[in-house]
């Protein structure tokens, strides 16, 4: 090697990233020696800084639009003529209620105690299960449904002496009602409001357990589930009895105290006896909207410094009971009882939108 070379050697050592400006004519041998390319290494501008090439956090935008599925279970035996009459009265105070819940998208269906026909192979029209009346549930689209919800519930007083209220709360949940004359009103994804009214003890047979076990396995969740009962409590059988039946067991009693908004306060349940009863019915439907829009689980793993909640132009803080909390065991935003939902028009959502960990979908929404 010549002189030359070793020193034009040297320079491509010394010269660095063996850019070509920094290069003697371009040395071919320079390059060779340094595995370098004629292509120019790429740079950082003078605006860039490293931390422009930091990766960007993902962002999750979540909505949630709470459900729930409400059932009547009215008792329409000729015992409760007393009550018929101001049942439509008392049942527009639900409604007039529910209907204010603009957050809430809600199904609500009536059903009566009469099983009686399909023990023979027939059932009359508005029996066994079957949704009462035309349309077969009421739904927030529905024209004046506050009208007609009291209307719905009106049910008479014809059907069978013998009062069932959990067989046709099975039977309207189930196939093939489900999927033939109730279709679209059970959602598997809402919340199950059941609301109770009678004079009489239940004589399905199941017994509460029996009825609870099997409405878990429908919803998949007993937290899940609500119950109300407007009835005639054992403690009181022998108060507003004439012309009631007999109180025999507690069994609608119990399953009130058992349900998840069950408890020994007894809140959850109205005396028949007080027949305007139509102020406390409306309090059943501020329970029912608190607790249907009580939870909600994220999609994804969050990072809690960037979650953010709204409803509409509502902001919801991070605190106790008017406020969010987050659930990590289910992954879940959990709404406080005390919130007051402002009123922000049909068709707002609850949006939830933070910084996500994890590029995988961690948990999917089961509408909570």
């Amino acid at each position: 090697m010549n002189l030359k070379a070793i020193f034009t050697f040297l320079v491509c050592v010394l010269a660095l990233g063996c850019a070509p400006e920094n290069l003697p004519q371009n040395s071919p041998f320079c390059l060779t020696a340094l595995g370098c390319s004629k292509e120019e290494t790429p740079k950082l501008s003078p605006k860039q800084k490293q931390s422009d090439f930091a990766e960007k956090p993902q962002v999750a935008a979540d909505r949630f639009t709470p459900q729930v599925d409400i059932l009547f279970v009215i008792d329409n035996s000729g015992s409760m003529d007393f009550v018929q009459t101001s049942m439509s009265r008392n049942a527009y105070a639900f409604a007039n209620e529910i209907s204010k819940a603009t957050l809430l998208d809600f199904h609500i269906g009536v059903l009566s105690t009469d099983m009686d026909s399909c023990q023979f192979g027939s059932s009359k029209e508005n029996s066994c299960g079957k949704l009462y009346g035309t349309p077969r549930f009421i739904s927030r689209q529905t024209p004046d449904l506050v009208s007609v919800l009291s209307q719905k519930m009106n049910i008479g007083t014809n059907g069978s002496g013998t009062e069932r209220m959990f067989t046709p709360v099975i039977a309207a949940l189930k196939p093939p009602l489900r999927d033939d004359v109730n279709m679209g009103f059970f959602r598997p994804n809402a919340y199950l409001a059941v609301v109770f009214i009678s004079d009489a003890p239940d004589q399905s047979g199941l017994g509460w357990q029996t009825f609870l076990r099997q409405l878990n396995q429908i919803k998949g969740s007993p937290k899940k589930i609500f119950a109300y009962g407007v009835i005639r409590k054992y403690k009181d059988r022998n108060l507003c009895k004439s012309p009631a039946e007999p109180l025999n067991n507690q069994d609608v009693e119990m399953l009130l105290a058992n349900v998840v908004n069950g408890d020994q306060t007894q809140k959850n349940i109205l005396s028949l006896c007080n027949r305007n009863y139509g102020p406390k019915l409306a309090q059943f439907a501020q329970d029912i909207i608190k607790r249907s829009a009580s939870r909600f689980t994220l999609t994804r793993l969050p990072n809690l410094d960037t979650v953010e909640v709204t409803y509409g132009r509502q902001v919801i803080p991070n605190r106790g009971f008017d406020g969010w909390t987050y659930e990590p065991a289910t992954n879940s935003i959990v709404f406080g009882p005390d919130i007051q939902w402002q009123d922000q028009g049909e068709g707002v959502s609850i949006q939830i939108n933070y910084d996500f960990i994890s590029d995988e979908t961690i948990l999917k929404p089961k509408g909570n």
